[in-house]
């Protein structure tokens, strides 16, 4: 026999009460001569000697009473052996054990590498089962290489080919996959043993799962047992993004590349790098405080059309899986844009954006243009497109917003220009519908050519002004803001998702970037003819129209194309009748394909992927998607027990939690001993201090220290 909380048996001390009180009550009685009471000298013998083993008998009742409550309080329990043998436990029990094998798992603390205490503690917990335990092994990363129920020897065998891996995280998938394991295995007899350094991030992705989704099922036990010590340092790159959107044949953008210290010390000697299909264009050297995060800027100029892959590289440090980050980037040949208006083939004779348009077509960025009224916007395939412009339109008809929405959710852009007759119900219905906000009035008169507000001055380093001036360092820019007469009140709602590029001088928005789905809308609040402002007689006109063009054509999320580990592939493209290939770091991959009528959905599970570049081919077409880990597995902060107990309660019903953090091989076999039990006995100790208590009840009523003879 063992205990769960052998410190708790210190209340054992409390059996010295009643003697203590024994003896502080105990006087030895003063002796008296008194003559006439001699003759009862024989009889006081026998008294005393009754009444002293009554004292005797109540003190040893009371004794193991406290005892027994006592040994109850430290919860013991039988091994399953001798559980086993006294026929309290089922020899053909099912135990299921999640390891955490994350990134975190490569650490190493003064008891050696954390894989190897997991391992340790595994063993121990197959040792100490029946000899007909069957046992569900499952990582918590990666894939699961076997899902069945394996003997003692397989089971050993197993773990020592477990590793940790640089894979996506499936913490609450797989606690669950093993819930519905032992639910259908025979029997009632199942324990869960989960096994990890009790990272925050990690735990975190259990809640909303198992209790809170449904509190009313029978959900197996969790024995939590925590390794590790949890003080490391680390540092990652935790994300790249293009600083700018548009995307050219000799334009240079920017690609910004962010570092985070996720320790609680200063981080020196770090250099980050950046490559470009293998070639190192930059380097930075890095100081991070505690906590930090840096965002550092390096500039591209894509030499030609197709796929640049890169890479941010960290050099430093002592945990390096996530010290890449890769990225790929489409520069394409050309741009196709569709622009759409209500008002014939007049209207867009005299669109003043066709001309910007016409002019973009011979700059790198290939921008080829295509005009359509909206009454025959059908005869149009929108696959061929990137953006389409919606330009002046009194109404975007209801048939067609569901297809414009979709447009957009799949990855394109729409740059959406109101008219002065627009329909506000309408547009605001279709505005809804991409979570865009709303317009809520007018500002000004259309073509009365009253100044009510201008356009905000450009500052260095604004989206739309990066090289729109030749000017040296230090310089001041001085333009003459063109004036505005007329244009829509727009309110972000509630979400306040969209984020405003351009304001007037009075704060309210003039162009807001709403992102919808992997696509993105930019929403005008005014147009472009005379009647709105003055902006199309101002020299910066066409430059700036240009660049918002290019950010609504060349647009793509985030600018880097890229799936995180940790959820499964799952995406749509517009070749819905194409042939699929996927390749991932030299591999083939074989995905899941389902047609419908105007796209292609891909999905794969993606579990043993690790990061690189994947490969994408739809017929001729190639593309490239960044394969990345989860920035949140860089996050080696672990909760302390009682944190761990708290969240967990919450979660999942435990069976019990336990540290072996810095335990040796003895301690570790000493802990699971403490929890790999057959059968719980506390309980028998409470009976058996109830039995005491009951025996010195009837003791001290039935118990007569005098007889009487009759």
């Amino acid at each position: 026999m063992s205990f769960l909380n052998p410190f708790l048996l210190i209340a054992l001390a409390a059996a010295a009460i009643p003697v203590i009180i024994h003896f502080i009550n105990f006087r030895k009685p003063r002796k008296i001569a008194f003559s006439t009471l001699a003759f009862f000298q024989e009889l006081q013998k026998t008294t005393i000697r009754r009444l002293n083993l009554k004292r005797y008998l109540l003190l040893a009742m009371r004794v193991m009473a406290i005892a027994m409550l006592a040994a109850a309080l430290a919860r013991p329990f039988l091994p399953s052996q001798v559980a086993g043998w006294l026929g309290t436990s089922s020899q053909g029990e099912h135990i299921a054990i999640l390891i955490d094998n994350g990134p975190s798992m490569m650490q190493i603390d003064e008891a050696g590498p954390y894989m190897e205490q997991v391992s340790s503690a595994v063993r121990e917990v197959v040792d100490q089962a029946g000899e007909e335990a069957r046992f569900l092994i499952v990582p918590s990363h990666g894939e699961i290489t076997s899902g069945r129920f394996m003997r003692k020897s397989e089971a050993i065998r197993f773990l020592e080919q477990l590793e940790p891996v640089n894979k996506g995280g499936y913490p609450a998938e797989r606690m669950m996959y093993i819930q519905n394991r032992l639910d259908d295995e025979p029997g009632d007899r199942g324990r869960i043993y989960w096994i990890s350094d009790a990272r925050k991030t990690h735990i975190e992705k259990m809640e909303g799962h198992f209790l809170a989704d449904e509190p009313d099922r029978e959900w197996h036990p969790v024995t939590f047992i925590r390794t590790g010590s949890g003080s490391f340092q680390n540092v990652a790159v935790a994300g790249v993004e293009l600083a700018g959107q548009v995307l050219g044949v000799g334009i240079p953008t920017g690609v910004s590349v962010s570092v985070r210290n996720f320790g609680s010390q200063t981080v020196h000697n770090t250099y980050l790098s950046l490559e470009i299909d293998g070639e190192r264009i930059g380097q930075y050297e890095v100081t991070l405080e505690a906590g930090q995060e840096k965002e550092l800027l390096f500039e591209v100029i894509p030499e030609s059309a197709g796929i640049i892959r890169g890479m941010a590289i960290l050099e430093g440090g002592t945990y390096t899986f996530d010290h890449k980050r890769y990225f790929s980037i489409e520069v394409p040949e050309s741009r196709n844009v569709l622009l759409i208006s209500d008002q014939g083939e007049d209207g867009l004779r005299r669109s003043y954006l066709r001309p910007v348009l016409a002019a973009a077509s011979e700059t790198g960025t290939r921008i080829n243009a295509s005009y359509t009224d909206i009454s025959t916007l059908r005869d149009h395939d929108l696959d061929r497109f990137d953006a389409i412009i919606l330009e002046s339109l009194r109404r975007v008809p209801d048939y067609l917003q569901a297809e414009l929405v979709q447009f957009v959710q799949q990855g394109r852009g729409m740059f959406f220009v109101p008219s002065e007759q627009g329909n506000i119900e309408n547009y605001n219905r279709f505005m809804r519908q991409l979570n865009a906000g709303s317009f809520t009035g007018m500002r000004g008169a259309y073509g009365r050519f009253e100044e009510v507000a201008s356009i905000q001055p450009l500052d260095s380093g604004h989206l739309f002004a990066d090289d729109l001036f030749d000017v040296s360092d230090g310089e001041d820019v001085r333009i003459d803001m063109p004036s505005i007469f007329h244009y829509w009140r727009y309110s972000q709602g509630e979400t306040g998702s969209g984020s405003v590029v351009l304001r007037s001088n009075l704060g309210e928005p003039l162009f807001v970037e709403q992102i919808f789905g992997d696509g993105m809308v930019l929403i005008g609040t005014m147009g472009f003819s005379p009647g709105w402002s003055n902006l199309s007689i101002k020299p910066i006109y066409a430059p700036l129209i240009y660049r918002m063009l290019l950010y609504v054509v060349a647009w793509e999320h985030g600018g880097v194309r890229e799936h995180i580990l940790g959820a499964p592939f799952d995406r749509h493209f517009p070749n819905f009748g194409a042939q699929v290939t996927m390749r991932l770091n030299g591999e083939e991959i074989h995905p899941e394909t389902a047609a419908s009528a105007r796209n292609l959905r891909v999905r794969y599970p993606a579990h043993e992927w690790e990061p690189g570049w994947l490969e994408l081919r739809l017929d001729e077409k190639k593309s490239a998607i960044a394969i990345n880990q989860d920035i949140l597995e860089s996050d080696f902060a672990s909760l302390s027990l009682s944190e761990t107990e708290m969240f967990l309660e919450e979660i999942l019903p435990l069976a019990g939690i336990i540290s072996i953090s810095g335990f040796g091989d003895a301690e570790i076999r000493s802990a699971m001993a403490a929890v790999s039990f057959g059968r719980e006995i506390w309980n028998w100790f409470i009976w058996i201090a109830l039995a005491f208590m009951v025996s010195e009840c009837i003791i001290s009523i039935t118990y007569r220290t005098e007889t009487a003879d009759n």
